[in-house]
């Protein structure tokens, strides 16, 4: 349900403002009612109406000052206001619409046009509301000092001033006067120009000087019975804000103060309009500040976190590359070492090599030549001799092949440069596999776009090798093998995972390590893996292993692009 309008009607006739009353709230709005202008002034301060309706000819103050003042005001100046008046000329009209009220219409006008023009004027009401809020009232009655040695005419001139709504107290002397304006608050002082032992002069010369330190400085209006050129000249120079002769009509006494305190209350309002913008201004800064200062610590916080997570992922990449530099180092020094060993093996190696090879020749031979003649004693000799020859052989082909890992693993910088298809190399590699695969592995291959890569060949092909025999071994029943090739941050990568039992955490980071094997004794060298790491670090590149215990094991070789032999 929409709230009723309410509407404040300044009638000081008693049968107009109850047939307006009537007809107003016949429309269903709600009728506040006020006799005079200061009295509307004070419903002003209890209550802000969507709109008001004020007669134009009041007693005391008229219903154009009365617009003035509402006007005046921040609070109320966006209330619309509609102004009777029993005159109908243009005149009229005139001087009440620039006084400050929306609409003019006559008290004898019809109902219904009346009842259509304030419907119109609600309608600006709803789109119209005070920019500012102030926490004084509204509208206050002026305070008004009267300061005149003549008892009959403070008593007359106070009478007149009351009924115009002024509160207004009264001093027979200059002295009292000050001792009042130096305890109490006053909006105008109307000082007799002469009176005994302090003039009003010398008062106006007084108040000058109060003003200084008011925050709301008073105005005086010089009051005197002889008029003359100089008295008005010598008042208005000790500072007095107006000039009026005691023998001037009341009415132009009146309006001259209504003028002062117009122009006062108008500044004051001002001052608390210029309050008020500066502290929303200012409350906005501190708004601003503090929310500028709120994200610009959660961005500081955020910067830290990161800063915190690269320091982190700093201190990883310099263990690896500490870890790296300590591996490559521990090569360097073995490569040495076992190209020594793979030398000093070698010539024995060719030497028992050859006697066995004699042996054997020597062996065959003497089976050929007795055959049939020997016993079945020395049939089974020869056989267990011949049967040992064999697991003799078989052992030097272990030790050669041993032989050929240590050469290799110390020539890691030995090799043809050139451009291979990986993927040809993977395929070449699982076809030496292929009898330790047959039907219980599975391979899965992914391979990416690009197959050519820029390497040392032979050396990369023993790597692919190794990883692959590597996972096969991993599988000790059946399982699956997946290969991905791809392109990352310009590095070709090659993944290789496997199904097998996985790697524990306690010897991962040894499987690198010459000689270090998890076979068992005759089943591996030991170098493999580490023959293969050296390789890629010739490769300028890096080979990682991921690994669950008992979710397998990937290995992830990491090749630059753009490698250059």
């Amino acid at each position: 349900m929409d709230k009723r309008s309410r509407i404040l009607l300044v009638e000081d006739s008693e049968t107009q403002a109850l047939l307006l009353r009537s007809v107003l709230e016949n429309e269903g709005w709600e009728v506040l009612g006020a006799a005079t202008a200061e009295a509307a002034l004070d419903a002003l301060n209890r209550t802000v109406p969507d709109l008001i309706v004020v007669d134009y000819y009041l007693p005391g103050v008229r219903g154009d000052e009365l617009c003035r003042q509402i006007r005046q005001n921040v609070a109320t100046r966006g209330i619309p206001i509609l102004m009777l008046t029993v005159e109908e000329n243009d005149a009229a009209q005139l001087h009440g619409l620039e006084s400050g009220a929306d609409d003019y219409v006559s008290k004898a006008v019809e109902k219904d046009i009346l009842i259509l023009r304030i419907r119109a004027l609600l309608r600006k009401s709803q789109t119209q509301s005070a920019i500012l809020t102030g926490t004084d009232t509204l509208f206050r009655r002026a305070r008004l000092l009267a300061i005149d040695d003549s008892p009959t005419y403070l008593e007359y001139l106070a009478g007149e001033l009351a009924q115009d709504g002024y509160q207004v107290e009264k001093a027979s002397s200059g002295k009292e006067g000050l001792e009042l304006l130096s305890t109490r608050e006053f909006d105008c002082v109307l000082v007799d120009l002469v009176m005994p032992q302090m003039d009003g002069v010398a008062v106006c010369s007084q108040i000058t000087e109060m003003r200084r330190t008011m925050d709301n400085p008073i105005v005086v209006l010089m009051l005197t019975s002889r008029e003359s050129k100089d008295d008005m000249m010598r008042g208005l120079e000790a500072g007095a804000d107006d000039f009026v002769g005691k023998s001037s009509d009341m009415a132009v006494l009146k309006a001259r103060i209504r003028a002062l305190l117009r122009r006062k209350f108008f500044q004051q309002e001002n001052q608390r309009i210029v309050r008020e913008l500066k502290d929303k201004e200012l409350e906005a800064v501190r708004a601003r500040a503090e929310t500028e200062a709120a994200e610009a610590k959660a961005a500081l916080a955020e910067k830290l976190t990161e800063t915190n997570r690269e320091l982190e992922e700093t201190n990883r990449r310099l263990k690896e590359t500490q870890m790296h530099l300590i591996q490559s180092e521990k090569m360097a020094s073995l490569g040495q070492l076992v190209a020594g060993i793979a030398h000093e093996i070698n010539n024995p190696l060719a030497f028992v090599m050859n006697n066995l090879f004699t042996v054997d020749r020597s062996l065959n031979a003497f089976r050929s030549k007795l055959g049939s003649s020997l016993s079945p004693d020395w049939k089974k000799k020869l056989e267990k001799v011949t049967t040992q020859l064999d697991e003799m052989r078989e052992g030097l082909d272990r030790v050669k092949e041993l032989v050929l890992n240590l050469r290799t693993f110390s020539r890691l910088d030995e090799g043809d440069f050139k451009t291979v298809d990986i993927h040809q190399s993977i395929e070449s590699a699982l076809m030496f596999l292929n009898h330790k695969m047959k039907d219980r592995i599975e391979v899965v291959r992914n391979y990416g776009p690009v197959a050519l890569l820029p390497c040392y060949a032979g050396q990369l092909n023993q790597v692919l090798l190794n990883v692959l025999a590597n996972a096969v071994e991993a599988i000790e029943r059946k399982g699956k093998i997946t290969i991905t090739t791809t392109q990352k941050n310009g590095s070709y990568l090659i993944s290789v995972r496997d199904t097998g039992k996985g790697v524990p955490d306690s010897i991962k980071n040894r499987l690198f390590e010459p000689f270090f094997t998890t076979k068992g004794v005759g089943e591996g060298t030991g170098l493999g893996l580490s023959i293969s790491y050296g390789i890629i670090q010739r490769h300028k590149g890096t080979i990682e292993v991921k690994s669950d215990e008992g979710s397998g094991s990937e290995f992830l070789v990491r090749i630059p692009l753009d490698l250059e032999g």
